[in-house]
């Protein structure tokens, strides 16, 4: 009898801890820098936010989840205040960034994709939706690609850390 009650409570607590553990307060940039930052949310403000207004968050194709009023701030806005290890700037076409959530899912995008095409305009971190800032997001920190043919499929949401690499 016991057993029958205790089952379903450590199956929810359990649930809980792993999705508080998903939060994510501060965005690590690391890898091939010349010095790793770190990026609270209490920082997101200082950069430039641009209003995306109501669109599509979800993290699947297949999914909507519709969000109101929504601002992001450019992610080539972030990665511009990280200066990156090279010695001849050839050498950034050889650079790729693995965005990895706190739940171990990661995409990839490559230096030119960033800097060079339009997928680069349209790559976001969240920083305010349905009225609530950053810190009051349960998906924080939410990473949107708004260019996509089909939506969701590179979004990633508690994005934990993005790691600079380069192509050997």
């Amino acid at each position: 009898m016991i057993k029958k009650i205790l089952l379903p409570i450590l199956i929810l607590l359990s649930a809980q801890f792993s999705f508080a553990q998903n939060h994510t307060d501060t965005l690590f940039v690391t890898g091939k820098v010349k010095n790793e930052k770190a990026i609270p949310l209490s920082r997101f403000n200082s950069y430039k936010s641009v209003e995306l207004g109501d669109i599509n968050t979800s993290c699947s194709p297949k999914q909507k989840e519709e969000a109101k009023q929504v601002k992001a701030v450019l992610i080539k806005d972030l990665l511009d205040s990280v200066e990156f290890a090279y010695e001849s700037r050839k050498e950034l076409n050889q650079f790729y960034f693995k965005f990895e959530a706190a739940d171990g899912y990661t995409i990839v995008y490559s230096f030119n994709e960033i800097y060079n095409t339009e997928t680069g305009n349209h790559l976001y971190v969240v920083t305010e939706m349905n009225d609530k800032p950053i810190s009051e997001l349960e998906n924080r920190i939410l990473l949107l690609t708004t260019s996509d043919i089909k939506s969701g499929s590179r979004n990633i949401k508690w994005l934990k850390r993005i790691v600079v690499c380069r192509a050997e």
